[in-house]
């Protein structure tokens, strides 16, 4: 929870910049509308990799269709575990979101950065190995408590979800490279499910119980044109 209202706090100063930047005067190309290709990679989480159980890796392409409007599709792999109250899960697979940006700031007709906003839906198709999870009983005193611990076999389940964007690109110079942030809170839309336990260990989600986390996205893209 503390590091739920860390995020939540970072988002909310992230958006409190955004406005602001919308309220700064630019100068505008006009009668102007450029296609942009980008393709980026995310270098955050393979640097966490290093020090956490979670080994994801993912990049996307994005492509501006009209004026302020760039659609987007994400691609990636996953690799977790959730180690908690009993539970000993493993998930692992791939994960793909589709969906598109607003471009918020003023100078997107030239070079394509800028504060955005967008949204997402997201889907993962992975295998989960329940190697351990509590089994509940009732006590003399008929109270539910773990009498014991039993596993699952492995399974092909899958999960979606829908994701909210807020986001920032800024160029290198005059390079065709990029320095992309993306904060993205997810919400679960839909499960499948083993023995109607819930997905634990979700690739490109996250983990727990919850039906909301939140992902970041810090990384490099190229303009290819």
């Amino acid at each position: 929870m503390k590091s739920l209202r860390i995020y939540i706090l970072l988002i909310s100063f992230f958006i409190g910049v955004l406005v602001f930047a919308q309220t700064k005067p630019t100068d505008t190309i006009k009668n102007e509308n450029p296609k942009q290709l980008f393709i980026g990679i995310d270098l955050l989480n393979p640097v966490v990799s290093f020090f956490s159980d979670k080994k994801n890796f993912n990049g996307y392409i994005s492509y501006k269709i009209k004026n302020r409007w760039v659609t987007f599709l994400g691609l990636g792999y996953e690799k977790n575990i959730y180690k908690k109250n009993d539970w000993d899960v493993e998930g692992k697979g791939i994960f793909g979101e589709l969906g598109f940006n607003y471009i918020l700031t003023n100078n997107y007709e030239k070079n394509g950065e800028g504060f955005y906003v967008g949204a997402r839906l997201g889907f993962s198709p992975f295998k989960q190995n329940i190697k351990k999870y509590p089994i509940k009983g009732m006590n003399s005193n008929n109270q539910i408590q773990p009498i014991g611990n039993g596993s699952l076999s492995e399974s092909n389940v899958s999960s979606g979800w829908l994701g909210l964007i807020a986001g920032a690109k800024v160029q290198l110079g005059n390079s065709p490279f990029y320095i992309d942030f993306m904060a993205e809170p997810k919400f679960i839309l839909y499960s499948k499910k083993q023995d109607d336990i819930d997905n634990l260990v979700v690739p490109g989600y996250g983990k727990d119980k919850g039906n909301m986390n939140i992902s970041l996205f810090w990384g490099i893209s190229c303009k290819l044109f």
